[in-house]
């Protein structure tokens, strides 16, 4: 288990000596001894460096495409957002909503960002399917109320040709806040 989180190095030396990142590996390294189906791990990035939290998010999703369940409490939403498929919100003891994490920042005011070197025949596209389109500061095109999806398949079925198509989704945080701030007691 101390090489499968990148500590066999340090096998012999005490714990009581490792950093906290080091320490954060071992306890990921104990909760895995079980084999566990479920892995559930409380803030597990506090105390790494950006390696180690790189490191950290491609060895959970790696775990999660094994089949294992892995539920990730933490505060660091940025971090969150760049790691988990399906968001969990709990207020106050509350479930305020389960959903895929690319649905609830499209559904909360995000809009898809997408570049074209015929934008014009793009706009057109678009809006032939009347979904609003706006052009950003970097001249890419923005499109309010669809899914990357089906901007994609807009422009496809048109014939342009799509150098760039990203949604730009609220972030969790934005979308914590506002969910939270709902559910709050009057």
């Amino acid at each position: 288990m101390l090489r499968l989180v990148e500590l066999g190095d340090s096998a012999r030396r005490r714990a009581k000596g490792y950093s906290l990142g080091m320490r954060q590996r071992l306890g990921l390294a104990a909760a895995l001894l079980g084999d566990p189906e479920l892995l559930i791990l409380d803030e597990p990035a506090n105390g790494l460096d950006p390696e180690g939290v790189r490191w950290l998010r491609d060895f959970l999703r790696r775990l999660a495409s094994e089949g294992r369940t892995v539920l990730v409490s933490s505060h660091v939403l940025a971090e969150v957002a760049q790691t988990v498929d399906q968001v969990i919100i709990i207020s106050r003891g509350r479930l305020v909503i389960e959903s895929p994490l690319a649905e609830l920042t499209a559904r909360a005011g995000g809009a898809v960002r997408v570049r074209s070197p015929d934008p014009q025949r793009l706009t057109a596209a678009l809006h032939s399917n009347d979904l609003p389109v706006t052009t950003g500061a970097d001249h890419s095109l923005l499109v309010q109320g669809a899914s990357s999806e089906r901007v994609g398949e807009i422009a496809y079925a048109a014939g342009v040709p799509v150098h760039e198509l990203v949604t730009d989704g609220g972030s969790l945080e934005e979308i914590f806040l506002e969910l939270t701030t709902e559910a709050a007691p009057a």
